[in-house]
C-alpha cells in the first residue's frame, strides 16, 4: 500500500525566544483516502526550507509509531532567518532514494505552501506533491489539506504515471500497446485528449508534460480552484496546451463537448455505481463524434460495485481492447501483505 505523509493542520511558526523561531506541524501517514494509517514505524525527516534558495534552514528527525493517528513535530530555527519565506518538507530517506531514482516511493513526501518565518504565521491549507515522470521531469501538483477526497492525489493517478512509463517507450515495437500506436500515428499533430473527473489534474497534466497534446481537464465546479492552481504551475511540452472546464456527467449533455478526441482518460472514477451510469452515458455521447477514440480507464478495485461500470460499458457496446495491471510500491506487513493493483482497461466504441 502506498502511504501519504499529510499535514493535519497547516504548519505554523511561533517565536518562543528572541533568537529562536519554532515551526510546528501535526503529521499523519495515511492511505490515499485517509481511511487507514501506516501500521509500522517510520523515521521521518521534517525540514524547514528557505523558498528562494531551497536551502534547508533546520531539520528534525521524528519517528512515526505503528498504529499512530497523529505526530507533532517542532523544528527550532535560528532567529537570523526571521521574516524569510519558507516551507516545510516532510520525507523519509527511502522516499528520497526512490525519487532520486525517478521511481514512485512507497511513502509519498509532502511540501507545505510557503509562509513567512514570523510569529504566528502559518501556511495555506494546500500542499504540494512532486512526482517523477518517465522523461526525467518532475510533476508538481497542489492538493488540499482538508477532508475532501476529490481534491487529493489518489493511488490510481500514481498508477497512471507508472503505466505511461511502461507503455510509452521512445522506440516503437512489434507488440506496441494501443496507446503507443496512437501516439506513433499522431506524430504530425498534438493528440486531442479529454480527462473526465480529473480532480487535481495529475493524470492529464502529466500527459501534457510527457507528450505533445491538447488536453482538456474536466470536473465539477468544486474541484476547479485546486485544478486551476495546478494548470497555472504546469509545465507542458512546448507544443502542448492545457484547458480546464466544468463538466457534470449527470447534467444534460450539449455540443460543447462534441469535439473529436483521440484519447479519453478516466482515473479512479468508477467507485460509485450510481455515477457510473452517467459516466458510461457520457462516454457514449463523446464517442458519437469520435468513433475511434481510445478510452483509457485506470482504477483501484475497492468493492464489488466497481463491476457496475463494466456491465454498463458492455451493454453500451464498448469493446475492451487491452488490459494491464500495475503493481504500486508497497510496504508489506502482517496487515497488508499484498501490493495494491491499479487496473487499466482500454476501450473503444463498437459500431
Amino acid at each position: 500500500m502506498v502511504h501519504y505523509i499529510r499535514f493535519l493542520s497547516p504548519p505554523q511558526a511561533l517565536t518562543v525566544q528572541k533568537r529562536t523561531i519554532t515551526v510546528s506541524a501535526v503529521i499523519a501517514v495515511t492511505t490515499d483516502l485517509g481511511d487507514s494509517y501506516l501500521v509500522e514505524d517510520a523515521d521521518l525527516i521534517v525540514r524547514v526550507v528557505e523558498a528562494q534558495t531551497n536551502q534547508v534552514i533546520s531539520e528534525q528527525n521524528v519517528t512515526w509509531k505503528a498504529f499512530s493517528r497523529a505526530l507533532k513535530a517542532n523544528v527550532q530555527c535560528s532567529g537570523k532567518y526571521s521574516g524569510r519565506s519558507v516551507c516545510v518538507h516532510v520525507t523519509t530517506l527511502t522516499t528520497q532514494s526512490s525519487l532520486d531514482s525517478k521511481k514512485i516511493p512507497s511513502i509519498l513526501d509532502v511540501w507545505s505552501s510557503t509562509f513567512a518565518l514570523s510569529d504566528r504565521t502559518r501556511s495555506e491549507p494546500i500542499v504540494a506533491r512532486k512526482l517523477p515522470l518517465s522523461n526525467g521531469s518532475r510533476l508538481q501538483v497542489w492538493e488540499e489539506t482538508g477532508d475532501s477526497i476529490a481534491r487529493h492525489v489518489w493511488d490510481a493517478s500514481l498508477g497512471f504515471l507508472m503505466y505511461f512509463e511502461l507503455v510509452l517507450p521512445s522506440e516503437p515495437s512489434d507488440n506496441a500497446s494501443y496507446l503507443q500506436t496512437l501516439v506513433q500515428s499522431s506524430k504530425s499533430k498534438p493528440l486531442q485528449v479529454l480527462e473526465l473527473g480529473t480532480g487535481c489534474g495529475t493524470v492529464g497534466i502529466a500527459f501534457a508534460q510527457l507528450l505533445e497534446s491538447s488536453v482538456v481537464l474536466t470536473d465539477l465546479e468544486d474541484a476547479m480552484v485546486i485544478l486551476r492552481a495546478n494548470v497555472k504551475i504546469a509545465k507542458p511540452t512546448a507544443s502542448s496546451t492545457l484547458r480546464d472546464e466544468v463538466f457534470d456527467w449527470g447534467a444534460e449533455l450539449d455540443d460543447s463537448f462534441s469535439s473529436k478526441y483521440d484519447l479519453i482518460l478516466v482515473s479512479d472514477c468508477i467507485y460509485n455505481p450510481d455515477s457510473s451510469v452517467h459516466l458510461v452515458k457520457t462516454l457514449r455521447f463523446l464517442t458519437r463524434c469520435a468513433r475511434k477514440a481510445l478510452i483509457l480507464v485506470g482504477f483501484k478495485r475497492r468493492h464489488d460495485g466497481d463491476d457496475v461500470f463494466f456491465e454498463h460499458m458492455n451493454e453500451s457496446r464498448f469493446e475492451v481492447l487491452e488490459r494491464h495491471d500495475i503493481h504500486l510500491p508497497h510496504l508489506a506487513s502482517d496487515y497488508d501483505a499484498y501490493a495494491p493493483i491499479i487496473e487499466f482497461h482500454v476501450f473503444r466504441a463498437s459500431p
